[in-house]
């Protein structure tokens, strides 16, 4: 499932611009310990997935760089999203993302980079994966020759909430 560039561009500048949660983000926000979102709609207002980011969404107000997002799409795919910092990547490229989780390097994901500074992996991310991020204390992405490392904590608990998520949001419509 391919993520639109409308969708997602659209949510970050509503983050970035949005210094105060409205009623609307605040019903649609989700939460686990060390990660923050919201459940995502596609333009005609139909739920599209659930992410969450490994901060904070008042962080991410501040800056939207050097850092990670997971999905999890109606369908139940789940996919990432990858921050690098300003002008890192060349935008709406296909890109091929390289993980290494806690040292040891995953199959080449297939990517588009979104923006000049993050790039999608919309999925799905293979159950191999997944469990190898379920369990994840380090995450290391490479793509265009740019790699970003983070630390991480209870992704396990995020994928159970981003699921939790979906079966709410897919069930209202």
């Amino acid at each position: 499932m391919k993520i639109s560039t409308w969708l997602w561009v659209s949510a970050l500048v509503c983050i970035v611009n949005v210094g105060t949660a409205s009623a609307t983000w605040a019903q649609n926000r989700i939460a686990v310990a060390g990660w923050q979102g919201f459940a995502v709609r596609d333009p005609e207002n139909k739920f599209d997935s659930c992410v969450l980011y490994n901060r904070t969404i008042d962080q991410i107000t501040i800056s939207p760089y050097e850092m990670l997002g997971i999905t999890r799409a109606a369908n139940g795919d789940v996919g990432l999203l990858v921050f690098f910092t300003p002008g890192a990547l060349t935008r709406e490229s296909d890109v091929p993302v390289n993980l290494t989780v806690d040292g040891h390097a995953l199959p080449p994901l297939g990517g588009v980079a979104k923006s000049d500074f993050h790039v999608s992996v919309a999925g799905p991310i293979g159950p191999d994966e997944v469990a190898a991020l379920r369990a994840a204390k380090q995450i290391e992405a490479t793509a265009e020759n740019k790699t970003i490392k983070f630390t991480v904590a209870d992704i396990g608990a995020a994928l159970d909430t981003l699921d939790e998520c979906v079966k709410r949001y897919a069930r209202e419509h």
